[in-house]
């Protein structure tokens, strides 16, 4: 696939294009799409999607997240965030839950979320954190 990809555009851009990319479910509700992977740094370039009405546990960040709003809206701590809005959250931070009442498509570029994070994201879930 990568060959593809780059023998379209040439040697200095990949391109993921919206027809192909596929939705991943990482909570009830919580969809990601993944876009880029940095292996080397450990982080990813990658859309979210979160139904109305779902969640996210807290949870720490390694590195820093970029958040980008492009739909919808989403509350944490009490403060909500809506299409436009950026949000940054340093490496060594912990957000508290995330919640989406009517829905939210976002850009977020931080960590790699490895299979242990979704384990432990759905535990987080299921114990009501």
């Amino acid at each position: 696939m990568r060959e593809r990809l780059l023998s379209s555009v040439g040697e200095d851009m990949a391109v993921v294009r919206g027809t192909s990319a596929r939705w991943r479910r990482i909570l009830p509700g919580v969809e990601c799409q993944l876009l880029h992977v940095d292996k080397q740094e450990s982080t990813q370039t990658a859309l979210w999607r979160m139904a109305p009405g779902s969640r996210i546990p807290a949870h720490p960040h390694a590195h820093d997240e970029e958040c980008y709003i492009f739909e919808g809206s989403l509350e944490h701590k009490g403060e909500r965030f809506v299409a436009g809005d950026y949000m940054l959250a340093p490496a060594g931070s912990r957000h508290g839950a995330i919640t989406s009442p009517e829905g939210v498509l976002m850009l977020i570029r931080g960590e790699r979320l490895s299979l242990r994070d979704r384990f432990l994201l759905r535990t987080a879930l299921a114990m009501g954190r």
